[in-house]
């Protein structure tokens, strides 16, 4: 086989005239100083390049054309919203209401006759469902919730005790009744009250479930105990929370009117003299 002429094998060096072949050629090679920064884009005495504005054209503001105001106008808007500008973020102001129970109206002042009876209000026990700061509404038997909107405005039981003392100086009507503290020759009987239900249901209707004691002076001797069981028909608390609060009210009158009553038959026993 005839050999390949040099001329013609591509991986031949090419030949220089006078039989020396070339030396094959190499890429050039980048210049290794660094590029220049234009004049317009210098800052003077450092050649550092700075931020150009864009150009301002025709039917343009500050560089935006005048399509893209509609959409400037809307992020400013978010914006300001956002951070309050214009009060839409300022807190809600608090729409709870605080309530008591209120006493019986006193149309006119008691007239009390002298040694009128002298009577101890004690502490009222509540169950741990009436702690609660808010009003409580019965969803069922065993099924309690709470007005966020109608709080009380005093502990519960302070103010079932104060109501009820209220109550019992007008219907009695006398003016010796003391509250949770007092001393032994200062009354003719002492009240103790247990509730075990206080409380409307969705529809306005309030329930009283109570216990009470009558003792004598220092608490020696029981004269008379009972319980008592009361329903009222009042507006629904989601629509009237101050109706609901006159409904237990009432509950508190009428349960003071009752106790009343017995109040004046075992201390009538109490003082009856003896037969012999």
């Amino acid at each position: 086989m005839n050999a390949m002429p040099d001329s013609m094998n591509p991986n031949s060096a090419p030949h220089r005239p006078g039989g020396a072949p070339a030396a094959p050629a190499r890429p050039s090679q980048p210049d290794a100083k660094p590029p220049t920064v234009p004049e317009s884009l210098r800052i003077s005495g450092f050649g550092f390049p700075h931020v150009a504005l864009p150009r301002r054209r025709s039917g343009s503001v500050c560089g935006f054309r005048c399509s893209d105001l509609p959409l400037l106008l809307l992020a400013l808007g978010a914006c300001a919203c956002l951070t309050g500008c214009f009060g839409f973020l300022k807190p809600a102001k608090a729409t709870a209401r605080h309530f008591v129970l209120t006493p019986l109206p006193a149309a006119e002042p008691a007239k009390v006759t002298p040694g009128a009876l002298a009577v101890g209000v004690g502490q009222v026990k509540l169950p741990a469902y009436l702690f609660n700061t808010s009003v409580a509404v019965r969803k069922g038997t065993n099924e309690v919730e709470y007005l966020p909107s109608a709080l009380w405005a005093e502990r519960l039981d302070t103010g079932f005790q104060r109501v009820l003392a209220a109550d019992l100086a007008i219907i009695l009507p006398t003016d010796r009744i003391h509250l949770s503290a007092w001393q032994k020759d200062a009354v003719a009987a002492e009240v103790y009250v247990t509730i075990e239900q206080f409380d409307v249901d969705a529809s306005g209707r309030g329930v009283l479930v109570a216990r009470w004691r009558i003792l004598s002076a220092g608490g020696e001797r029981i004269l008379k105990t009972g319980g008592i069981r009361l329903a009222h028909q009042g507006q629904p608390p989601d629509s009237s929370a101050s109706g609901a609060i006159a409904t237990l009210s009432d509950l508190v009158a009428e349960f003071s009117r009752q106790l009343a009553q017995a109040l004046q038959e075992a201390t009538s026993i109490q003082t009856a003299p003896v037969s012999r």
